[in-house]
């Protein structure tokens, strides 16, 4: 998830394991020890952007090198701190580490927990990457506690009950999770549309609007359902053509080799509109905000690359901003209607690769 997320819930870690061996200093640690995974982005300069993308959330993520450095920051954390003991100062760590890898598991963009023996990412799909009813309760928690004794009750009914609260969140992420499966399924039968496979993620921010993409051999198809929607709101499914055989001059290319394990499969390609040695990657796994500066608006997807195709056979790369234009207070304003279950005109912006213009 996103990094005030993570310091957030290091913090809150550092509360419960530290807070009355360290007082407001547990916590400090639990936001560093809480973004430490995270620090692996400090290699892409060095990195091109295919090893970026298959660098981060690898190796710091990893069951093995956590199980493996715990214990050596545990003991330094307890050298630091003389009345620490090594075992506490471990348990420190190894929590921090793995609620930092776990939440991060929870949204789509996949964790390589598996490394250096799997490259396979995990991903649960039941939390968006940034939700603010996840976030501020431990914001806040955190921001409480500073003004609270170390060893006071109001300090600890702080704490715990802001544990309680993310812990519920995640249960309820999930349970909704498998309710807007079942949706989704009901909705595809009732359409007649037979599909192999099916991800099912929330919107941005909340667990009430949840978004489908499906597929056959032949198609995805895109669907939204808010737990607010009115049971008779009239069935939208997207049928989107997959077109595979466009990707066949840059097949087997490190860049598209990267691309294809990154979307795990889950990507479209379509031409550019003026340069042929030129196809746009689009990631479908992740949910499209509306780009009011078209009319129709554009639905802006955040992971789409510009692939071309050179004269002495390599392959060039370079990630697609769509955002020139947009006004992020509309798409927000637009999100959230649809989530209360409104919004009747939210599936009628076009998909990029139904854009007239050159230029997005």
């Amino acid at each position: 998830m996103d990094s005030i997320t993570q310091a957030a819930l290091g913090g809150l870690c550092g509360e419960l394991v530290l807070r009355k061996q360290l007082g407001w200093k547990g916590a400090l640690w639990g936001v560093f020890f809480g973004t430490l995974p995270d620090l692996d982005i400090f290699m892409s300069p060095w990195l091109d952007d295919m090893e970026s993308l298959r660098n981060h959330r690898s190796l710091s993520h990893s069951l093995f090198l956590m199980l493996l450095m715990s214990p050596m920051f545990g003991w330094l954390l307890a050298r630091l701190h003389k009345h620490l003991s090594i075992r506490r100062a471990t348990s420190f760590v190894l929590l921090t580490w793995a609620t930092h890898v776990l939440i991060d598991c929870f949204n789509s963009y996949g964790t390589q927990v598996l490394e250096p023996f799997s490259n396979y990412r995990v991903a649960f799909g039941n939390m968006a990457i940034a939700d603010l009813f996840f976030t501020l309760p431990m914001l806040l928690g955190n921001f409480l506690c500073l003004f609270c004794a170390r060893e006071g009750k109001a300090r600890s009914i702080i704490t715990w009950t802001t544990t309680t609260w993310i812990s519920l969140y995640a249960l309820a992420s999930v349970s909704l999770l498998l309710w807007a499966k079942s949706q989704f399924q009901q909705k595809l039968q009732r359409s007649n549309i037979a599909t192999s496979e099916m991800l099912v993620s929330p919107t941005l921010s909340n667990i009430f609007l949840w978004r489908m993409v499906a597929r056959d051999p032949n198609h995805y198809y895109v669907s939204y359902w808010s737990v607010w929607d009115d049971p008779k709101r009239p069935i939208h499914i997207d049928t989107i053509p997959r077109s595979p055989q466009l990707a066949d001059p840059y097949q087997n290319t490190k860049t598209f080799n990267t691309l294809d394990w990154f979307s795990k499969g889950w990507w479209k390609v379509f031409p550019h509109p003026t340069n042929p040695n030129s196809i746009y990657f689009v990631d479908m796994r992740f949910g499209e905000i509306q780009n009011f500066k078209h009319d129709p608006p554009l639905k802006v997807t955040p992971f789409i690359w510009q692939l071309t195709n050179h004269d002495d056979g390599s392959i060039s790369q370079q990630q697609v901003r769509m955002r020139e234009g947009l006004d992020m207070k509309a798409a927000i304003q637009q999100l959230q209607e649809r989530a209360a279950g409104h919004a009747p005109n939210w599936h009628l912006g076009i998909w990029p690769w139904e854009n007239k213009f050159s230029e997005f």
